[in-house]
């Protein structure tokens, strides 16, 4: 069996998918959660929120935890009410974290390489500081001693609401995915299947760093899910979105005088577009001769979902309305219900507003909130709305302008993704298709102001069903992937100390050898390029070997860089984003020079990653690899 999880700034999801050779059917056709603790009417997704006691106590979750926190009695002591904490790990962690320390140790030199990544021969590697435990986030959330186990309460040491921002997310979402691996295994259980019989998917914003996607991983751990590589995997998420519409029957309207096709047609070409609540992520494919998916441009995407209009129309209209952002707070924290009631009208009118709309729109003003107000605020309102005192108005043009705190930026990243597609596009090739999935894709407003900005430039389509489009797709691509390559977003290599050319690099970065060669310090040897095509089975290859007999682990430092070819880790647009520790303790009876290692790194999966292995003896040895959070 496998199992998706659509993890959501709004809301979040499960499919599951019981293999094929089970059931002796062809169609492959995940089975969603529709049923949710506190939700009375079937929904595909639960609301992404929590209510928590204490230091770890969860009350409540999803539409359970707001139909509480809505009713229970105030109190300095009350449950928390948590939210949209998805966002928060695009915050930086709080310094000091793991790999701050590390960098505050001038490495020594530590790792031979008999082959360059960069083309130059006989090169040699510093190594850096050994990994120390995790002081950070993860730490704060709580580990487990056994990953696999449901059921095992989450230790927080302190309280969520005084934890900095990223470490509060991180232990967030670790109590949420819990929650969701526990009724996904309810789901399965009542299937017949355990955990030992279980894949899992979990989705993350094509935006997302590798350090991001490590810790999403990490919490997914933490919160139950196997460790197992092979048995928990990250999608992203308009990935994941197209593998949905290529099975969910959307026709491709023939040009040019050729037939209908479909999404999995060889040569079809199109961008998916995800609007999401938190964030709208796009990548463009081309299908290969067999139909698979292959990136034709750098996936792209920003924080321009649908809750930053709902943020602006708190922090623009209901600030104007009710007069300044301290009484918005006061009516939200006496009102919550009524505060939640008139936000909720918002959120359904927004839908509906398109381009050629004439009319205002009326939100009723709760009674509760009518009351706090008083004379002094409908007064104020009077004032704003030409006597308007039991609704909010908000006009036509202040209704456009809230859509344009996002929409000029999604356009913008429309043209980004089309200029990749059609420069890879043959001669007399039909216009590429713009695939619009996510909730927020549902905005008639949204699909009009695309449809009109790319004009002839590409056709708009919207697969069924859009707004669950990431959730299908998780477990379609958990079940089988249908990408063959992706784009790599930056230039990544390794630092390693290269011969020293005279005369090109500078005398401060030289050192010699232990066999008295002249090295140069801090050298990038690339490993893949910006914007170059990989495969997902495709491996970069280099040898490393210890310098030191004492020597029971390699550490090598990875490096991206926003440049083609970088000659130092020290250039612009460089950074160091992460070490890789191999442990060789197990080989330590071996010789030193028989010692070396063929390390492996794959960058055309979701994840970078790498695996080892000891060159004399073939054995594969445990390799890590943590990514930092500065790029």
């Amino acid at each position: 069996m496998v199992v998706g999880i659509d993890f959501g700034t709004y809301g979040s999801g499960l499919a599951l998918i019981i293999g094929k050779k089970l059931v002796g059917v062809d169609e492959v056709k995940p089975t969603l959660v529709t049923a949710w603790p506190g939700q009375t009417v079937e929904s595909p997704k639960n609301l992404t929120a929590l209510l928590v006691e204490g230091e770890q106590e969860v009350v409540g979750w999803g539409y359970e935890a707001r139909f509480q926190a809505l009713t229970q009695r105030p109190a300095r002591d009350a449950p928390r009410y948590f939210t949209g904490f998805k966002m928060g790990l695009m915050h930086r962690p709080t310094p000091p974290a793991v790999l701050t320390d590390l960098e505050a140790e001038e490495p020594s030199d530590g790792a031979e390489d008999e082959r360059d990544w960069d083309d130059e021969q006989d090169v040699s590697e510093p190594t850096g500081a050994r990994v120390q435990p995790d002081t950070g986030a993860a730490a704060l959330a709580g580990r487990r001693e056994d990953p696999d186990k449901a059921g095992v309460r989450l230790r927080v040491s302190v309280d969520l609401k005084d934890l900095p921002p990223r470490e509060r997310s991180e232990a967030l979402i670790t109590l949420y995915l819990q929650r969701l691996y526990r009724r996904a295994l309810e789901e399965a259980q009542r299937w017949g299947y355990g955990p030992d019989d279980i894949r899992w998917c979990v989705t993350v914003p094509a935006i997302w760093t590798d350090e991001q996607k490590q810790v999403m991983r990490d919490c997914a751990i933490r919160a139950g899910l196997p460790a197992e590589d092979g048995r928990l995997v990250l999608a992203i998420e308009p990935e994941a979105a197209a593998h949905y519409a290529r099975t969910s029957g959307v026709n491709v309207p023939g040009e040019q005088g050729q037939e209908d096709s479909d999404l999995q047609a060889p040569g079809c070409r199109f961008v998916v577009l995800d609007c999401g609540g938190g964030t709208v992520d796009l990548t463009s494919y081309e299908n290969d001769a067999e139909g698979r998916m292959v990136e034709t441009g750098i996936p792209s995407g920003g924080p321009y979902g649908s809750e930053e209009i709902n943020r602006a129309f708190r922090e623009r209209i209901l600030v104007d309305r009710f007069g300044k952002s301290e009484v918005v707070d006061s009516l939200e924290e006496r009102c919550p219900e009524a505060f939640l009631d008139l936000c909720e009208q918002w959120e359904r009118s927004k839908l509906d507003f398109t381009a050629d709309r004439t009319s205002p729109f009326f939100l009723n003003i709760p009674t509760a909130i009518d009351r706090a107000l008083g004379a002094a605020g409908r007064k104020r309102l009077a004032r704003k709305q030409d006597g308007t005192t039991d609704k909010i108005v908000v006009t036509v043009k202040e209704a456009a302008e809230l859509f344009d705190t996002v929409v000029p930026e999604i356009l913008d990243l429309i043209d980004g993704q089309l200029k990749d597609t059609e420069n890879s596009a043959p001669a007399g090739s039909p216009r590429p298709l713009i695939l619009l999935v996510g909730g927020f894709s549902a905005s008639r407003f949204l699909q009009s102001a695309v449809t009109s900005h790319v004009g002839e430039r590409a056709r708009v389509l919207v697969p069924p069903d859009p707004a669950a489009a990431v959730l299908h797709g998780a477990a379609l691509f958990a079940y089988e992937p249908h990408i063959r390559a992706r784009r790599s977003r930056l230039t990544y290599g390794v630092e390693i100390a290269a011969e020293f050319k005279e005369g090109v690099d500078p005398e401060k970065l030289h050192h010699f050898d232990s066999f008295g060669k002249k090295r140069c310090r801090k050298r990038f040897a690339k490993v893949v390029t910006r914007g170059e095509l990989i495969d997902t089975e495709e491996e970069s290859h280099g040898v490393f070997e210890p310098v030191e007999p004492t020597d029971t682990n390699i550490t090598i430092r990875l490096y991206s860089s926003t440049e083609d070819d970088p000659r130092y880790v020290t250039d612009a647009g460089c950074k160091e984003i992460g070490r890789i520790d191999v442990d060789l303790s197990k080989v330590m009876e071996f010789a030193h020079k028989d010692r070396g290692i063929d390390l492996y790194l794959r960058f055309g999966e979701t994840q970078i990653k790498a695996r080892a292995v000891v060159k004399k003896s073939g054995e594969e040895v445990s390799t890590t690899i943590r990514f930092t959070s500065d790029y």
